[in-house]
């Protein structure tokens, strides 16, 4: 038989954000090794994709 002790199984959340036009659709989970939370990892990965529409000609 096969036992699993202290470990929580969630659904992750899904979340959908509209800004300047763009939808986001968001997927978390939660880790317990993460190294930055969800706020800051969306605000990231927006800069991040706002940045490389800047560097297009």
């Amino acid at each position: 038989m096969n036992t699993v002790t202290n470990q929580q199984i969630s659904a992750p959340i899904v979340r959908q954000y509209e800004i300047g036009g763009v939808r986001y659709i968001v997927k978390a989970s939660v880790s317990g090794r993460a190294s930055e939370n969800a706020v800051t990892k969306i605000n990231r990965l927006i800069q991040g994709d706002l940045e490389r529409k800047k560097s297009q000609p």
